[in-house]
């Protein structure tokens, strides 16, 4: 989960554009937010974000010298600077300093969402983990962690919720990310686990196969059976008398 900062010096413009849009279902998290720059440089160096999200006229330091402070320290943010002013000399000197996008308001959700999508590309290719030179977690790290969970846990009553309380994402990002990075759907890829241990338990123990389907996450034997013969071709039995 990508970790995103707001700022706007006009308190309902900040609450409109943090409520724009399901910031999670899109892998982003707000962790903070501030009315003007000099308070949000404070906070963004104790939170290190990987996306800001900025207005552009605003008392004192504004959009562009935020931008240029923050390359100048090195902070590796990526910055999407918002106005109120259709204002193209804007736009250009935002993108000098390595903005990513330049929005208008008012913020149309399409346009946030295309950008999100843009930068959520970027910091995947970035490929660093959170730490102390303010990276995030990449997709990579994500992914391994949800697979070891589902590793762990697969006999137990895992579900998208489940992972979703886990690990404090959205379920259908959760989705996308098991979809993207396996081919496999959620529920195929939690039962290619289960059925792949009940081979290793057919083959190195003398338990029942109504044990064995318990051991694995299904309390119904029958229906145990009906999912490992559509996924192996054969009944456990029938696996196992072929050993």
């Amino acid at each position: 989960m990508y970790r995103v900062f707001l700022i706007d010096d006009e308190p309902w413009a900040l609450m409109a554009l943090k409520n724009l849009t399901d910031w999670e279902a899109h892998g982003f998290s707000v962790i903070g937010e501030a009315e003007n720059g000099a308070q949000a440089l404070a906070a963004i160096e104790q939170e290190q974000p990987d996306l800001i999200v900025s207005d552009i006229r605003m008392p004192g330091l504004d959009g562009i010298a935020l931008v240029q402070t923050l390359r100048e320290r090195k902070w590796r943010a990526e910055v999407l600077l918002v106005s109120g002013y259709t204002d193209f000399e804007y736009a250009r000197e935002a993108l000098r300093f390595g903005c990513c996008g330049y929005l208008v308001k008012p913020v149309e959700e399409e346009e946030l969402l295309e950008y999100l999508e843009k930068v959520r590309v970027i910091l995947s290719e970035k490929g660093s983990a959170a730490g102390g030179e303010g990276g995030f977690q990449s997709e990579r790290t994500e992914v391994r962690a949800m697979l070891r969970y589902l590793r762990d846990h697969y006999a137990e009553g895992v579900t998208l919720q489940v992972l979703a309380r886990e690990f404090g994402m959205s379920e259908s990002y959760i989705s996308s990310l098991i979809k993207k990075n396996t081919g496999k759907g959620f529920s195929d890829h939690l039962t290619e686990i289960r059925i792949r241990k009940a081979q290793e338990l057919l083959r190195q123990t003398n338990d029942s196969v109504e044990k064995i389907a318990e051991r694995v996450g299904y309390p119904d034997y029958f229906y145990f059976t009906k999912v490992y013969k559509k996924i192996t071709g054969v009944t456990p039995t029938a696996y196992r008398k072929s050993l």
